[in-house]
């Protein structure tokens, strides 16, 4: 929780004052053209009550979902090959909005002159996603069309943002570090060979 707090505590309190800014003017809107002058004493409550539990309600849901994914990453860390990632470099830590736009830490680690970063997505938990940032958006839409298809056979996905290449730990069933080292590394030289210009830690550690 402590962690959470102090990688978040900007983004929950400009949170609570955009859905409660705009839950105001919404009810305020309401308020003045249907709500009929019997009801105003009761609806200026309710609107009070819910201006302020709303919010709260929210930020909940998104911590809970910030504690399950990290649950999820831990899950497929302890795992082997994963749970010796910091053998071929992955040492490092950055951060990282979630889906929800929460802060948290990620690992990451340089292979073959690229920079990768581990993840998982909270609707897939059970597939370890390694991104590689890079722009790719100098691409011609025809470009970009052609090697999103190239790249689905190597189950890469190309993006505007990189390269992002998924494995699913429970049909890839990987016995040695050495075998996730080889897939990582292939990657890697799959992404060098499609123009695309790096994007710098200081860029890509809040996307």
């Amino acid at each position: 929780m402590k962690e959470l707090l102090e990688l978040n505590k900007k983004i929950f309190a400009s949170s609570i004052l955009w859905i409660s800014g705009f839950m105001a003017i919404g009810f305020s809107l309401y308020y003045f053209f249907f709500i009929e002058d019997v009801k105003k004493v009761l609806f200026t409550t309710i609107t009070g009550i819910f201006t302020l539990l709303f919010p709260l309600i929210i930020l909940g849901i998104w911590t809970y979902d910030w504690f399950r994914k990290r649950k999820y990453k831990e899950r497929i860390l302890s795992k082997t090959p994963y749970s010796d990632l910091k053998k071929i470099g992955f040492i490092n830590k950055t951060k990282r909005a979630n889906h929800n736009g929460l802060l948290d830490f990620v690992d990451y680690g340089e292979i073959n002159e690229c920079q990768i970063i581990f993840d998982v997505d909270i609707k897939n938990p059970k597939v370890a996603e390694f991104q590689i940032y890079g722009r790719t958006w100098d691409l011609s839409s025809s470009e970009f069309l052609q090697k999103s298809k190239e790249l689905k056979s190597y189950n890469i996905e190309l993006n505007p943002l990189g390269f992002k290449k998924r494995i699913n730990t429970n049909t890839e069933q990987l016995n040695s570090i050495g075998e996730l080292e080889k897939i990582l590394m292939e990657f890697t030289h799959i992404a060098k060979k499609i123009k695309y210009k790096s994007i710098p830690l200081s860029e890509w550690e809040h996307k």
